[in-house]
């Protein structure tokens, strides 16, 4: 019986610690999450963030034009990637569960090389990812 409890105990464990982590690399098209004060951020195309990958791929975000004149577009990914619809050309609905994003966080997509910031007044900015290995 206790060799059964423990095997329980252990499957238990398995499954809660697999779940908590994601494995990400550069391929990944999931919206990684981190908190952020907005002070952190600059729009002067200097890396402003970085952080390691999985995979050990390093990542770096900064501020580009090219990828500013796109922000709707990754924008409205993250929504949708999130769960949401747009339903008119201002509302975005979701069905109850959705994920939500949160203020005074960046959500960096590796394999769209774009990240999302919210700062806490609800405005966002979007920036180029880089990726290196």
């Amino acid at each position: 019986m206790k060799k059964y409890l423990n095997n329980i105990l252990i499957a238990i464990l398995t499954i809660s610690f697999t779940n908590c982590a994601t494995y990400t690399t550069m391929n990944t098209n999931k919206w990684l999450e981190y908190e952020l004060p907005p002070s952190r951020i600059v729009k002067n195309g200097e890396v402003f963030f970085e952080g390691k990958l999985s995979d050990g791929s390093r990542f770096s975000v900064f501020a580009d034009e090219k990828i500013d004149s796109d922000a709707r577009y990754y924008h409205a990914m993250l929504w949708q990637d999130f769960g949401w619809t747009l339903k008119d050309d201002k509302t975005w609905t979701a069905p109850q569960g959705a994920r939500d994003r949160k203020l005074g966080h960046i959500y960096i997509n590796p394999s769209r090389g774009a990240a999302v910031y919210y700062y806490p007044d609800r405005n966002y900015s979007v920036f180029k990812v880089n990726i290196t290995k």
